[in-house]
């Protein structure tokens, strides 16, 4: 019978530890919205694929946006991304842009506690203004690029730079020749 007790304990316990470790996140548009949807992308293992179909590794669902809020269960400690869907921002199933074009506009945060509120205020410099309240960290959603990545991305534009220039030089100085 003790046995039993025991198992019984070790199959019920796990769901009560793991919802220990969750916090909700309660998110709003200032004077409301229609036909909006906010969307949640697991970012613990750096920038994730934006791919918001059900069973998408990174998606961990989303919640109808409103004036009023509306809560979402996220893990604690964990980075997610949150990204307003706004159908008029986007044609069909991505926004115009790709996955850059998602992480400007989007927040990373991390729920440090029980609650936290997150509201979408406008925009400013065609880009989301966000306040946000409670046991949240919040940061640009750039931040899972990491230091390397940004370098990376800068030295890329660089690059393309240089080579625009040493086309232009290339075509100056076949022009000079022509006309000598």
């Amino acid at each position: 019978m003790r046995y039993l007790l025991i198992t019984i304990l070790l199959l019920v316990l796990p769901p009560v530890v793991a919802n220990a470790s969750e916090g909700a996140l309660r998110v709003s548009i200032e004077g409301g919205a229609f036909n909006s949807k906010f969307k949640f992308f697991d970012a613990s293992d750096g920038c994730p694929s934006y791919t918001d179909i059900p069973g998408a590794p990174d998606f961990l669902g989303g919640v109808f946006a409103s004036g009023k809020g509306a809560s979402k269960k996220l893990p604690r400690n964990m980075p997610v991304h949150v990204f307003l869907s706004r159908p008029r921002d986007m044609p069909g199933i991505s926004s115009k842009g790709g996955a850059e074009e998602i992480r400007r506009r989007a927040l990373e945060v991390t729920l440090t506690g029980d609650r936290a509120e997150l509201v979408f205020t406008g925009f400013e410099d065609n880009v989301p203004t966000w306040t946000a309240s409670g046991d949240v960290e919040v940061r640009p959603a750039s931040a899972c690029l990491g230091e390397d990545e940004d370098d990376a991305e800068d030295d890329a534009e660089d690059d393309e730079a240089d080579t625009d220039t040493d086309s232009e030089t290339a075509e100056d100085e076949d022009t000079s020749e022509d006309s000598v």
